[in-house]
């Protein structure tokens, strides 16, 4: 008897307990059902791109889900995007904070430029030019090799480090050339009429002589094109060749 009794007790609180969890699910589908993503600090990706990118996940309905997802998971992201940090403005209302990928460089690529990271990845295929990144000439690579997300298929991926070095003290040295060049592993820029051989290293000490050495082109050989010769250059003898175009 005493059994039946404890059975009778316990039976009504399994049943509130049941009931309650299933209340809880219902409100948690049913309160937290997306209705609206907000993007913030997308530049190379539309707001729609983003957008589509966590909607498709049937899932993604739920904006507990979606947090839960791109804040505690290891979560696929655009290639072009380093992170996203997911919030709720509200239960049907996720903020996405995006960060993407800084880009080393682009190139022509089937009626459009392909663009790339500092590891030589593909990242993106856009018409639009990004502002503050170098269009890359004689960028030898394979475009029916070209996977969006993976390396880009060039012979020799060393190339990538110089391009990233070479852009790096461009800025450093508020230097905009209007296009850089790769030929046998080797980099060269452009300034108008100038070209600017830099060989395969010490960038640095290279591009700090530039702009000083354009500024007394421009007196010495006044609208003359030519190419500057700073593949060798050595700063404890300082000269530097500069032959002009025949």
């Amino acid at each position: 008897m005493k059994k039946k009794h404890r059975k009778r007790k316990i039976w009504p609180v399994v049943v509130s307990v049941i009931a309650s969890v299933i209340v809880l699910a219902a409100a948690v589908i049913l309160v937290f059902r997306t209705r609206t993503i907000e993007v913030e600090g997308n530049s190379y990706y539309g707001e729609n791109t983003i957008t589509s990118w966590i909607q498709n996940d049937r899932l993604s309905v739920n904006t507990l889900y979606i947090l839960v997802k791109y804040n505690l998971t290891d979560a696929d992201l655009p290639s072009g995007v380093e992170r996203m940090d997911i919030s709720l403005k509200n239960p049907w209302t996720v903020h996405v904070q995006v960060e993407e990928k800084d880009m080393a460089g682009y190139v022509d690529y089937n009626g459009a430029y392909l663009y790339f990271d500092r590891e030589g990845t593909a990242v993106l295929r856009t018409k639009k030019v990004i502002e503050g990144v170098p269009y890359i000439e004689g960028l030898a690579f394979d475009p029916a090799k070209v996977e969006m997300g993976s390396a880009m298929p060039v012979e020799d991926d060393s190339i990538f480090g110089k391009i990233v070095e070479v852009s790096k003290n461009l800025k450093k040295y508020s230097l905009s050339p209007d296009r850089i060049s790769c030929t046998d592993g080797e980099i060269q820029i452009y300034f108008g009429i100038v070209e600017v051989l830099l060989g395969s290293g010490n960038y640095e000490q290279k591009l700090e002589q530039v702009e000083p050495i354009l500024e007394k082109l421009a007196e010495l050989y006044p609208e003359t094109a030519g190419t500057l010769h700073l593949e060798n250059y050595d700063s404890d003898s300082g000269s530097v060749r500069f032959v002009p175009s025949v």
